[in-house]
């Protein structure tokens, strides 16, 4: 599954891409993030409390900044285990200047799903994902103001 988008925040580039490259506050825009834990500035994992559905439990989360470019772009790797599933997703940040100042971020996520959760329907899947997209974009936006 590839999700996509685009928005603007009143910061810096600079400020954007810090926020965005450290797990302290990576994480914080992220919908019920449990039990950080940094293992270096690019590593760190976390307890995330997922639920869909009938489906509701606890994934265990490895994270990775694979590639950073200074106020412009990173990539972070993460692969989530539990509920008797995997997921696997790959998300980017490009960041430029906004048209009116600030910053525009154009995003993009491939998730892939393994176990019982892509065993569940894939309109119900594409919904619980649009929450949470929405729910870290707003919180990010929140942030940065």
């Amino acid at each position: 599954m590839l999700y996509q988008g685009t928005f603007d925040v009143p910061a810096s580039r600079e400020s954007v891409y810090a926020f965005l490259t450290d797990a302290k506050s990576l994480t914080s825009i992220f919908p019920e993030v449990q039990d950080l834990r940094i293992s270096d500035e690019n590593n760190f994992s976390a307890k995330v409390k997922v639920g869909m559905s009938f489906m509701r439990g606890t994934l265990d989360v490895k994270m990775s900044l694979a590639d950073k470019r200074p106020g412009s772009f990173a990539k972070l790797k993460a692969r989530g285990t539990g509920l008797n599933s995997s997921v696997d997703l790959e998300s980017t940040f490009t960041l430029t200047d906004g048209k009116t100042g600030g910053t525009e971020v154009a995003w993009a996520a491939e998730a892939k799903m393994g176990g019982m959760l892509a065993s569940v329907g894939s309109r119900l899947i594409e919904s619980a994902a649009q929450k949470y997209v929405s729910q870290i974009i707003d919180s990010l936006k929140q942030k940065l103001a």
